[in-house]
């Protein structure tokens, strides 16, 4: 199978897209060839004589940067290796053209040129640049002149210390601090609250705008539709006094049990109500009344709120009912809006006093965050006066290069925009010293933005190309919208399918941020491909089951459960597809092979019971999986099986460790055996295990006392290594775990192997003599080296 020849539409788009001399806006479907296109664009900048520093390239996260900048110093070695006729041809494919033998020359030294370069060719994510930006500047931008970025685990471990003093400080509080804490512990849970903090922490430039305004209640009750008197206590007093009086509500019950059952539980909420009057408690009841479960009123359609024969007995009854819950109705929503205001100010409140909290541990420490970067910078250069700041940029950056523009947040936008106005304004208006124009580039698509959460806002991307096009015409600089369209990655099938189901106009608004805009459309690369797309039937949970034995651990798998089936029936079509009869192959350099396990990519939408489901059934399917992307060691039982040994062994005197020890795969041991040792027990367990006279538990205790010795003389590494190893720890573990272990033991060995044990002799000594003070002050977790490097291990677990 010969080699697929890229379409002469396609090349010239690239070539447009790559041209030193124009700025240009990329905007490229998945699989499009955008960073190839990216790396052209460099190569093509340095060869028309751009100097490698006055080159920023931004990508948005460092594998992205790594990636990008192997690209290009690839390309720049392989030039310098290659004959004229070789070099001359491979420029020439970028649409670059050689004059002379000067100029392969020159390209052959361009490798040299960009690593001998001072500060080299920039290429970095946006908060790498903010962070640089900060430290030339700290006193332009009011921030620690040697301040250090922490990362997230530390930033998590500061907002919970801001969160526990905030609160601490709420319950001492006699204020609207201890109210706002009290009716938030009302409405969510611990689990909730914590994801609040974090929404807090992601919009708190919005909090802190907000703290600058005085009006932030009333524009809350007017975002609303509230007026400033409509509070919940007045809408709730509403909805009690204001129509039938609660004197009258015994009265309306009396009349409703002369009718139907129907009626009759209407007339038992009006009486629970009753009892509950004057107090807002009586609302939920007195309102069930006139409302379903579900909040639809009562009576709406053909039926009527009382039944038939009551209403013509109790006409008057009728009249009552209906006109008072007709008021209730538009009450009911002005009181949830009312409640929607209440959480807002409330949660307003208290998150101003967590985020002080936080910014005030930032600053004791001369700390930023990654959020804290991006700001920075962008009041750095968007204060009153920053010509300094922009002056010095100026004479450091001719040529900017945005990769995944469509993940490019507001405020990130805005730093962009402020160099790149010095591109287009007087004297910066100038043309590159010794080089091709300045200029901006910039490539996504906006289909593909997956970091809203993060603050990325897909819909500017065509607004800011708007606004670039606008700032270089309007100096005569040439600005190119290229789109790249054809996709080098799927097969024409998969892309036609992808394609009709964006061509459905609701699916279609959901795609593009310009309503008038056409649903874009994909060209396959490979276009005599196959492909073929499965859409399975959804399994559902089965009917309900019984009650399962208590007695199951908590992370029982049950065979019924719909991920498990679901990844069971996936497992088997992974496995048929690898069979050697299956006849399914893959092309690979032009030609076709069978399927390797390499080959299949299984997508999900996070990381939950399926996607662990899927990997165990795989791996029960003998199928090699890489296992999962990411996996969380501190929440993987097997690493705290480890965790627990290595602290038993470091202070076996600690019971409740030693018990989790011994019921884990290491010993073996079931609640029954320890039911039978443990209670009654005169001293400690260890005490009690050594005691004993059963053999399992001597020799449990001569294990113990064998790991307490390797604690002391080996590093974390080569006491684990041995346990999981000779020991037998390691089929111990997977035996009962699964297969899914395997991955967490090694990460946990290699996080081992990075702490290096350097142990006083001093301490080694007296913790083979058995002192049971230094095992404890060694071994508590204090300040000894190896209960200090276990900690260390956990912590980056």
């Amino acid at each position: 199978m010969s080699e697929r020849p890229v379409g002469a539409l396609t090349i010239r788009r690239q070539q447009a897209a790559s041209d030193p001399f124009t700025s240009a806006w990329v905007s490229a479907h998945a699989g499009s060839g955008k960073t190839h296109v990216l790396a052209q664009r460099v190569l093509r900048l340095l060869l028309a004589g751009a100097r490698p520093s006055q080159i920023l390239c931004l990508t948005y996260t460092k594998a992205a940067a790594a990636n990008m900048g192997s690209r290009v110093f690839d390309a720049l070695a392989r030039w310098a290796t290659l004959d004229d006729a070789a070099l001359a041809n491979e420029i020439a494919q970028m649409g670059a053209t050689v004059e002379s033998r000067i100029d392969l020359d020159f390209a052959r030294r361009l490798f040299a040129r960009a690593v001998e370069t001072p500060g080299g060719l920039k290429i970095q994510t946006i908060h790498a640049f903010c962070e640089k930006l900060l430290h030339i500047f700290p006193f332009e931008a009011n921030v620690p002149a040697s301040f250090r970025v922490v990362d997230d685990l530390e930033r998590a471990e500061l907002m919970d210390a801001a969160r526990r003093r905030a609160l601490e400080a709420a319950t001492r509080d006699n204020g609207s601090l201890r109210k706002a804490l009290e009716l938030v512990a009302r409405e969510t849970t611990a689990a909730g609250f914590d994801a609040l903090c974090e929404e807090l922490l992601h919009h708190r430039q919005e909090i802190a705008c907000m703290r600058e305004q005085d009006d932030y209640e009333a524009r809350v009750f007017a975002a609303l539709g509230l007026r400033p008197e409509e509070t919940l206590a007045r809408i709730e007093a509403a909805i009690i006094a204001d129509g039938e009086p609660p004197s009258a509500w015994p009265t309306l019950a009396k009349m409703l049990r002369g009718g139907s059952t129907n009626d009759g539980k209407l007339a038992d909420s009006l009486d629970s109500a009753f009892v509950l009057a004057p107090h807002p408690d009586c609302i939920e009841s007195y309102l069930a009344a006139f409302f379903k479960k579900d909040g639809e009123p009562r009576g709406l359609g053909k039926t009527k709120i009382i039944t038939g024969p009551l209403a013509k007995c109790e006409p008057q009854l009728l009249v009552r009912v209906e006109a008072e819950r007709d008021r209730l109705v538009t009450l009911i929503e002005r009181r949830k809006a009312a409640a929607a205001a209440e959480r807002s100010l409330a949660l307003h409140v208290l998150g101003d006093a967590i985020l002080g909290e936080y910014e005030h541990a930032k600053r004791r420490r001369g700390l930023l965050d990654y959020d804290d970067l991006i700001e920075g910078a962008r009041r750095l250069l968007h204060r009153s006066s920053p010509s300094w700041v922009l002056y010095k940029l100026d004479a450091q950056i001719d040529h900017i290069l945005l990769d995944e523009a469509q993940d490019t947040s507001p405020a990130q936008w805005d730093i962009l925009a402020a160099i790149a106005d010095e591109f287009c304004a007087g004297a910066s208006a100038r043309e590159a010293k010794g080089g091709p124009p300045r200029s901006f580039f910039a490539v996504g698509d906006e289909k593909q933005s997956i970091f809203s959460f993060q603050g990325a806002a897909p819909e500017r991307f065509d607004e800011m190309r708007r606004e670039f096009r606008r700032r270089f015409e309007g100096v005569e600089r040439r600005f190119e919208a290229v789109r790249l369209t054809q996709s080098f990655r799927s097969s024409p099938g998969v892309l036609q399918a992808v394609d009709d189901i964006f061509a459905i106009e609701e699916n279609r608004l959901g795609l593009c941020c310009d309503p008038q805009e056409p649903a874009p459309r994909h060209e396959a690369w490979k276009s005599d491909v196959a492909a073929l797309i499965e859409i399975w039937e959804p399994i559902g949970a089965e009917k309900a089951q019984d009650p399962s034995d208590w007695r199951l651990p908590v992370d029982y798998v049950d065979a019924s459960d719909p991920s498990e089936r679901l990844a069971e029936r996936l497992a088997r079509k992974v496995r048929a597809l690898l069979a050697p009869q299956s006849g399914e192959c893959v092309e690979d350099g032009g030609a076709l092979r069978p399927v390797e396990p390499s080959d299949i990519l299984v997508l999900v939408r996070k990381r939950g019971p399926l996607f662990e489901a899927i990997i165990r059934a795989l791996k029960s399917e003998h199928v090699p999986v890489a296992g999962a992307d990411r996996l969380n060691l501190a929440d993987h039982i097997a690493v705290h099986d480890l965790v627990a040994l290595g602290r038993a062994a470091l202070l076996p005197q600690d019971d409740l460790t030693l018990a989790c020890v011994l019921k884990s795969p290491f010993f073996g041991f079931d609640d029954d055996d320890l039911i039978a040792l443990a209670p009654g027990r005169p001293a400690s367990l260890i005490e009690a295990l050594e005691q004993s006279e059963d053999a399992r538990c001597r020799e449990a205790a001569a294990r113990l006392r064998r790991l307490r010795r390797d604690a002391a003389a080996l590093a974390p590494f080569d006491f684990y290594s041995s346990i999981l190893g000779t020991d037998g720890g390691r089929a111990k573990l997977m035996a009962r775990l699964g297969g899914e272990a395997e991955d967490a033991i090694d990460e946990f060995l290699k996080l081992a192997a990075s702490f290096e044990r350097e142990q006083p002799p001093s301490l080694t000594r007296r913790r083979r003599a058995g002192d049971d003070r230094s095992c404890r002050e060694g071994s508590g977790g204090e300040d000894r080296v190896f209960a200090g490097h276990l900690r260390g291990v956990r912590r980056q677990a």
